[in-house]
Formats: C-alpha cells, sequence, structure tokens
C-alpha cells in the first residue's frame, strides 16, 4: 500500500511538472491569403482595399477574435475557430475610408495574443 501511495505521489509530481505554454499569436495585415499564408504583407494601404488580417496561432484552442480598431475605437470583432496547437485563420474587411487601423487577436477570455497596426490612406 505504501509503495502504491509512492507511485501515485511519484506520478503526481510528474504531471504537475509539464510545462503548460501560454497562447501566442503571429498577425500580419496584406491583400490576401495564399496556401495559408499573407501576401501583399503591407503597413499601408488605399481607401477602398480589402485588408485581410492573418495570425498563427499558437498553443491555442477552441476560437479567438479579431477585433478590428479605427482611430482606436472597436468597430467589429470576427470569431474565428482554433482547430490545433498551430493554426491559422483571418478576417477581413474593405476600408472605404482613411485611418489608422489596428486588428488585435484575443483569447477567447479576452487575453491579448498578438496585434497589428495600420494605415489607410
Amino acid at each position: 500500500m505504501r509503495a502504491l501511495a509512492s507511485i501515485a505521489f511519484g506520478l503526481g509530481l510528474v504531471v504537475s511538472s509539464v510545462a503548460v505554454a501560454d497562447p501566442s499569436a503571429e498577425v500580419k495585415a496584406g491583400t490576401g491569403v495564399e496556401k495559408r499564408e499573407v501576401v501583399g504583407e503591407s503597413a499601408t494601404f488605399p481607401a477602398g482595399t480589402t485588408v485581410w488580417v492573418w495570425s498563427k496561432i499558437t498553443d491555442g484552442e477552441g476560437s479567438v477574435k479579431h477585433v478590428w480598431k479605427r482611430d482606436g475605437r472597436e468597430v467589429w470583432t470576427a470569431t474565428l475557430r482554433v482547430g490545433g496547437k498551430k493554426w491559422s485563420t483571418q478576417s477581413r474587411r474593405t476600408i472605404p475610408k482613411a485611418g489608422a487601423w489596428e486588428v488585435e487577436v484575443q483569447s477567447a477570455d479576452g487575453a491579448k495574443l498578438g496585434t497589428v497596426a495600420f494605415a489607410v490612406q
């Protein structure tokens, strides 16, 4: 019985010492997405352009949000599925007016995972 308790305790230490990585996102803005990669990456776009925001999620699960902001104000949110430990996803908006834009990638619970900023002229 004592040996069984020692084994169980030892296994508990092994399980509890496994590191759980925090989710993160690499985020880029461009004019499209091909073969799971952003194309036409830029920091500025002309008004009327459809801007694609691509994110590569690492160690995420369930879903993420792309929160689109213009001049610091939230204008639109896309909730996107995450189907694996390394997953790419994207959202897009046609932007008719000039402004300073930012898209923040958030976990389902609202934690900031990454961001990209760009200007529309």
